[in-house]
């Protein structure tokens, strides 16, 4: 398909040469709002740039033949650069107010795509606060980047480039504070953040996007958007399908901006009132064309071998792109009739349909520049459940402030995976907020669920749950408040939030994690963890590694939380104090034995299990009281213990041993509990090639293990107050 567009493309007429015709805006309303200069998807219309209250915007990228294809390329980075002085006119306006750049300055880039130019815009925006402090000669404030496109767009992809970027971001020196970035999955037309949570909202090339199809189409037969053959009623449908969305778009905005906050737009228009103008259509009338060359001979244009019956006339007739190009005009009347912000400017900038092409003075092309051209131009839930009481009693006391109840309740998930336990935390949370709010008869807040989890997480997957489960929030009925998630990568072991923006975190399974292995392991040989045949050295490093980290992660936490906000956490630990015992690294004295089977059997080199050991600690009670009480930060209101079987289906508390037939099932059972957890690290050493026959016979240590003597996991729930 992308060789007929090509193809089409040149063929346009030579004596008409189309430059899209981008438009900059600059609006305010209770805020201030510029609109800077914006570009169509393929590069082929005028362009809008509006700074005000946050218009979000979406970009997408496919891969279409092989072929990688993103809104955010050269034609993206080419409307960026010419939003630069936009944005910067909008940031400086914002850094002379003192309450905004002496806090966190929280910004909203709308449609990010997942491309690599979607972090090119939040850089931009750190060197304008940056410019802005040195001239105001301010502190520069924490800075928050939400990032936001639909539930499809690939976030992993994004998430994976964000550890480069804070590198870049430390390497522009002192005069730049902490930088949070995070993802918020949704529609613009959509509420996407609480109320009057954002100072600066920017969007590049995705307010041109409808929220559906506009209706009554059925006669735009053999077109696939407005063209010079449409009947009027569908150039009716494409306008009163572009007023709704706009003015939706920015009553949304205008709850989420805070007063005096700024807007920067850019998307693609027209130059003439006439919506059948070239730069208006003439692209997509292309499209449409080599649709119809799929579907038969034409002799539109004389190509050679074209296939015939490749598409269907009929799917051609059912299918229109759910876009709009406006004119001026149109974009004035809506930002007028709506009433929430004041344009203060409208600007314009061009780009040639090929962004590749930087010739702005010849208004036609030779044969060979136009087909160039036109190439370019294409055991976790039971945790949960055991934890709910704790939980509740922490939320409830947070319920008791008026001055949190009557705001948004911020809540953080740190470690949250992606699996379908992981709203399960939230919906649990919803659900006490509601039964706190009834007892105190008042009106549930907003809520905002943040989801950490290292960069490599599959948030793909789990924001694909997000509609299934905003629609079981909204079944809860009246009683409960706006609820908003998003996505917060990285290490829990670094900073993730900014400075007293948390009311509550919770944490399931994850604390237990070490940030490294430690130090000093190379004569812990034959073992993957602490165990009874390892030197009293590897003893004391794990536990100096569990020290230093457990410390950090309470300190980091601390400056992320309220006053008086609470943090429940939830990890596997140890009953006695000795470090050897058997509920604290029995399954890994197994998980090492099996590794060893296969060293016997020539698969595994032994040199291999030597220098590999895992990054984990079980710690007891002790030693949990003693570092809360050394780090200072928090005060420890309860710390209660759970048992779960190595098997997590096996409910039987009575019996500590198994017969032959019930160690067998309970063996595959943990052997899949350990499996989940340790699968990675073991292919990162060993090799995707020996995992099944590793587990395989890790299910009959542990079968043989439980037949004699059944040992649990021992689970700590920590309830801690920041002081």
């Amino acid at each position: 398909m992308l060789d007929f567009c090509s193809s089409v493309l040149p063929h346009y007429p030579h004596s008409l040469r189309l430059v899209p015709f981008p438009v900059k805006m600059f609006l305010h309303g209770n805020a201030s709002w510029e609109l800077a200069p914006a570009a169509s998807d393929a590069g082929l219309s005028e362009f809008f740039t509006i700074c005000s209250f946050p218009l979000p915007t979406v970009f997408h990228t496919a891969d279409v033949g092989g072929l990688g294809i993103s809104s955010a390329g050269s034609l993206m980075e080419t409307g960026i650069l010419k939003t630069l002085p936009v944005l910067k006119h909008s940031i400086k306006a914002i850094a002379n107010d003192d309450v905004v750049f002496n806090q966190c300055f929280k910004i909203a880039d709308l449609g990010c795509s997942s491309g690599r130019n979607t972090l090119l815009v939040a850089s931009n925006i750190i060197d304008i606060v940056i410019e802005a402090c040195k001239e105001n000669k301010r502190t520069p404030p924490q800075i928050q980047v939400c990032l936001n496109d639909l539930f499809g767009n690939d976030f992993n992809n994004l998430f994976k480039m964000l550890p480069d970027f804070y590198e870049k971001v430390k390497k522009k020196g002192e005069n730049v504070g902490s930088c949070f970035v995070s993802a918020v999955p949704g529609s613009f037309y959509d509420r996407l953040f609480p109320d009057q949570s954002l100072h600066l909202v920017y969007s590049s090339y995705s307010v041109h996007w409808l929220s559906q199809v506009p209706e009554g189409l059925e006669n735009n037969t053999l077109n696939v958007y407005m063209a010079k053959t449409s009947p009027p009623n569908v150039f009716q449908a494409y306008g009163k399908q572009f007023i709704t969305d706009f003015t939706e778009f920015l009553q949304l905005r205008s709850k989420e901006l805070v007063r005096g906050g700024r807007m920067v737009l850019t998307r693609v228009g027209r130059s003439e009132v006439d919506p059948t103008s070239d730069d208006g259509c003439g692209h997509l009338e292309l499209l449409a064309q080599s649709l119809m060359i799929w579907s038969k001979r034409t002799n539109i244009i004389k190509l050679s071998q074209i296939p015939q019956g490749r598409v269907q006339e009929s799917d051609i007739y059912a299918f229109n792109i759910p876009i709009y190009y406006p004119c001026e005009e149109e974009v004035r009347n809506v930002i007028e009739s709506q009433g929430s912000f004041s344009l203060d400017s409208l600007n314009v900038f061009e780009v040639n349909w090929d962004p590749n092409d930087t010739d702005y003075t010849n208004m036609n092309d030779l044969n060979e520049p136009s087909r160039a051209h036109g190439k370019n131009a294409a055991k976790v839930e039971t945790g949960i459940l055991k934890t709910l009481p704790v939980l509740k009693h922490s939320i409830k006391a947070i319920a008791n402030d008026d001055v949190v109840f009557n705001q948004c309740f911020k809540i953080a998930d740190l470690g949250c995976s992606s699996g379908r336990n992981t709203l399960l935390v939230a919906s649990n949370i919803i659900d006490i907020v509601i039964d706190a709010c009834k007892e105190n008869k008042r009106t549930p807040p907003q809520i905002q669920v943040c989801l950490n989890d290292l960069f490599g997480n599959d948030f793909n997957n789990l924001f694909k749950m997000l509609p299934d489960f905003y629609e079981k929030v909204k079944k809860k009925g009246e009683n409960v408040g706006s609820c908003f998630v998003s996505a917060v990568p990285g290490s829990f072991y670094d900073r993730l939030f900014p400075d007293q923006s948390l009311h509550l975190v919770y944490s399931t399974y994850s604390v237990h994690w070490l940030s490294q292995v430690p130090e000093g392991l190379e004569n812990n040989t034959l073992n993957v963890y602490m165990a009874k045949t390892s030197p009293p050295n590897v003893i004391q490093a794990y536990g100096k590694q569990f020290i230093t980290d457990f410390t950090e992660f309470l300190q980091l936490r601390s400056e992320e939380l309220v006053r008086g906000g609470r943090m429940v956490l939830t990890l596997v630990g140890r009953s006695e104090v000795d470090p050897t015992s058997d509920d604290g690294c029995g399954h890994l004295e197994l998980l090492a034995q099996s590794l060893h089977d296969l060293v016997k059997e020539g698969r595994v080199q032994e040199s291999d299990i030597y220098s590999f050991n895992i990054p984990i600690y079980y710690p007891c009670e002790e030693e949990v009281r003693n570092v809360i009480e050394s780090q200072g930060s928090f005060s420890l209101d309860s710390l209660n213990v759970f048992e779960v079987n190595w098997d997590p289906n096996d409910t039987d508390y009575t019996n500590m041993n198994d017969l032959n037939e019930p160690s067998r099932a309970h063996g595959k059972n943990a052997a899949k509990v350990v499996r989940a957890y340790t699968e990675p690290l073991l292919t990162s050493q060993f090799g995707n090639s020996i995992i099944d026959a590793v587990f395989k016979r890790y299910e009959k240590h542990v079968a043989e293990y439980l037949a004699n003597k059944k040992t649990r996991y021992f689970n700590l729930v920590i309830s801690l107050t920041k002081k």
